[in-house]
């Protein structure tokens, strides 16, 4: 009798194993599954830090909409912000925020030099097929994500950078509706959606 009911509680201790070994497998499977669609699209490496936005973060912007409503959006850790093979300054990263995450597009229309002093940049954009020689221009674009949106892109406003000692540093004070026209008024924003974006950022060269 003995005998038979230690067997019992091996069979019923074995059948646990398996199955916990079971649930944690599809677990980690499902869990790397959702990292690689959450990431699909998504710049790295993700936004670091934790808690609301403050003068520890590298990147640290404030959005506001057309309401009013401010949003803070930032990452702790500098991203990189090498110039690419087009000779164009490039920093693309995901930005956390108190209400949904961001991806961070800014690209310059020539190459930043490793030392550069301050200068400011025309956020009205450039053309991507038209290389400059002479660095005068900006554009940003953020893209919401939870979910993901169309990405907004500054049409008017301005980019301070300078760069030194492998560390680039800028500021922005830019809009993302553009100057209004008798003949052609800027349409209506989305509730909710930015209109203005402000704020610093530092990267590493």
């Amino acid at each position: 009798m003995r005998q038979a009911l230690f067997g019992t509680r091996q069979r019923i201790a074995i059948v646990t194993i398996v199955v916990a070994s079971v649930v944690l497998f599809v677990a980690m499977v499902g869990y790397v599954g959702w990292l690689v669609i959450d990431n699909i699209g998504a710049p790295g490496p993700a936004a670091t830090g934790s808690g609301p936005c403050g003068s520890q973060d590298a990147v640290n912007l404030e959005l506001v909409s057309a309401e009013g409503n401010a949003v803070h959006a930032c990452t702790r850790d500098r991203p990189a912000c090498p110039n690419t093979s087009t000779g164009r300054f490039v920093l693309n990263n995901q930005l956390r925020s108190s209400s949904r995450r961001y991806i961070l597009f800014i690209q310059f229309d020539a190459p930043l030099p490793a030392e550069s002093s301050e200068q400011s940049l025309d956020l009205a954009g450039f053309a991507p097929d038209s290389p400059s020689s002479t660095l005068s221009r900006a554009i940003i674009q953020l893209t919401p994500r939870d979910p993901m949106e169309n990405e907004y892109t500054t049409r008017s406003g301005t980019l301070t950078v300078s760069s030194t000692h492998g560390v680039a540093r800028g500021q922005i004070d830019g809009s993302f509706t553009g100057p209004t026209r008798p003949d052609r008024p800027a349409p209506s924003p989305i509730v909710g959606a930015p209109v203005h974006i402000a704020g610093t950022f530092a990267c590493n060269r």
